[in-house]
């Protein structure tokens, strides 16, 4: 669902009074397809700062469809990628999560603009009560559990929330699209006015990315999904006379396209590094695209790079514990491996088939996660 033709654009700030350790700035867009929240909070967590920076798209009825969550503490950034069917049925980083399985809402639990999912899903009269069953969101664990929650409808503009599970409960003063104005003895509301207008920049950067993979894709979003962030690390360029020239790398990776394709931005040398000189100099900026097929199962790639002119399109998937891409340049085959793959690593190596039908050594790079 993508957030298109937005009517309505505000921005909000809290501040958690329940012991003045944390801020949340959220913008609302609201569309004819539906509602997006999105924001940063920023929070002391254990005595370290912790942000969080999230997006929960809605559709008209205001039902949780996407979510995504990137989280930096503690020196570490993890990210969390939700999906949500409309039906009680959800992926998490694009895997099936049966523990979610009748989850209607999404609840953040470092966020107060999320109570604001239920309130206008559920459009209570006043005085009546619903129990909901929540995908909640835990900080700084980044666990998604299920949790029983209850509303009850005690004013015109006034809620009560329940942990049905805990016990807690805490009154919530709302705004006309149910935001919260004083959430009793945990947040407050400071300030809310409309937004500006997002840059063309970033308007698309949101057209383009995705929270996570498409459902569509199902098991096969995996081969490839494990990518999703940043890495740098050695990259060689072997060549004909047995020379092998070295240099610094960045490559970046990110769901795009409603999530139906992975694309990546990758960059040598790195950004950070000096600029390469000579005839001999490695130099590459370009971007890969792949798309699943169906038909044949395996995945597609396209591989365009302006700095060297190349377009290559390659196909395959796993092979063991390897992905293997084949293809073809100025009328060679061509190898492209993943391979030593772990949470944090990867080597990739390129190779090229010669008329004896051997296979010899391009480039290699050997990568670390940094993202």
């Amino acid at each position: 669902m993508a957030m298109e033709a937005t009517t309505v654009t505000r921005e909000l700030i809290w501040r958690r009074v329940m012991d003045e350790l944390g801020f949340e700035h959220a913008r609302v867009r609201r569309g004819q397809e539906g509602t997006e929240l999105s924001g940063v909070v920023l929070v002391a967590e254990q005595g370290a700062p912790l942000r969080a920076e999230y997006s929960v798209v809605c559709d008209d009825a205001w039902r949780t469809r996407r979510v995504s969550v990137t989280q930096s503490w503690r020196g570490e950034r993890r990210t969390l990628a939700l999906e949500h069917d409309g039906e009680g049925h959800w992926r998490k980083d694009g895997q099936v999560a049966e523990e979610l399985e009748g989850c209607t809402d999404v609840d953040l639990g470092l966020s107060p603009s999320t109570n604001a999912l239920p309130i206008n899903r559920l459009r209570l009269q006043e005085g009546a009560t619903a129990a909901i069953r929540a995908a909640w969101v835990r900080f700084p664990a980044l666990e998604v559990v299920p949790a029983r929650q209850g509303y009850a409808r005690v004013g015109p503009a006034r809620y009560r929330y329940e942990s049905l599970e805990s016990g807690f409960n805490a009154l919530l003063d709302v705004d006309a699209e149910g935001l919260p104005i004083e959430y009793a003895g945990v947040w407050r509301r400071l300030a809310e006015g409309p937004a500006a207008p997002a840059s063309v920049s970033q308007t698309f950067v949101d057209a383009l990315m995705s929270a996570g993979p498409s459902k569509e894709l199902g098991d096969a979003a995996a081969t490839f999904g494990w990518l999703v962030g940043g890495w740098a690390g050695t990259i060689q360029d072997h060549d004909a006379d047995g020379s092998v020239r070295q240099s610094e790398g960045e490559w970046w990776f990110h769901w795009v396209l409603e999530g139906r394709a992975l694309q990546d931005v990758f960059i040598v040398p790195s950004r950070n590094a000096p600029a390469p000189s000579g005839p001999g100099a490695n130099r590459r900026y370009g971007t890969t695209v792949r798309t699943f097929d169906r038909t044949t199962g395996k995945w597609q790639i396209t591989w365009v790079s302006p700095t060297g002119g190349a377009i290559n399109r390659l196909a395959g998937g796993r092979e063991g514990d390897r992905l293997v891409l084949l293809g073809e340049h100025h009328g060679k085959p061509i190898r492209w491996s993943f391979s030593d793959i772990g949470p944090d690593r990867f080597t990739w190596r390129g190779e090229v088939q010669d008329e004896a039908g051997q296979w010899g050594l391009q480039s290699r790079f050997d990568m670390r996660r940094i993202a």
